[in-house]
């Protein structure tokens, strides 16, 4: 019989029929924490690339409380970028990611504020409870990466692989070695 203990510590996000191991939920925020982290650092290159990559932004009323918010859309698709983390979305369905936790969360885009600046803002959000919304989930989990995967490459087209590694021997990457983000993980 498990221990009672265990299964606290290793407490498996449920969504639906799907279960998502307790060490993949740690890689994944470790992973999307670094990932935002090298995005924080494109905006601070000398050409801000999430602008140069055709991000518009939009700055909190107030500097010292909130994150500025940047947003790209194409025909079908929406990106958000805060240092906070990132909703990936279609027309009608969203999916916020938190950079410090693996918590997806669904969201109707039409419901969203248009201008967020904290984490605690974003509401009228869902965990998926049924298959249907599970599926929506996990297809914006891959859109979500599959975009992060083509951004990364178009940084490392236009600066090349130095800086990518420079730009991640900063403070947070001293805990855990730099990875080539554009690479699949094993």
């Amino acid at each position: 019989m498990p221990n009672s203990k265990n299964l606290t510590k290793e407490k498996n996000i449920q969504f639906d029929s799907i279960s998502f191991p307790k060490y993949l939920q740690n890689e994944w925020a470790q992973l999307f924490s670094k990932h935002l982290y090298s995005i924080g650092k494109d905006i601070l290159h000398k050409d801000n690339l999430l602008l140069q990559y055709d991000f518009t932004r939009q700055r909190p009323p107030n500097l010292d409380k909130g994150s500025s918010q940047y947003s790209f859309s194409d025909k079908t698709n929406q990106i958000i970028l805060w240092g906070f983390g990132m909703i990936c979305a279609t027309k009608n369905d969203g999916l916020f990611l938190n950079r410090q936790t693996f918590e997806p969360k669904l969201l109707k885009i039409n419901s969203l504020l248009s201008n967020l600046w904290e984490p605690a803002q974003i509401q009228q959000f869902t965990i998926p409870k049924t298959k249907k919304e599970t599926l929506v989930m996990l297809q914006l989990l891959i859109k979500s990466m599959k975009w992060l995967e083509n951004y990364e490459i178009w940084v490392l087209t236009r600066c090349g692989p130095s800086y990518r590694n420079k730009s991640l021997e900063d403070t947070i990457s001293r805990n855990a070695p730099p990875i080539c983000l554009d690479k699949k993980m094993a």
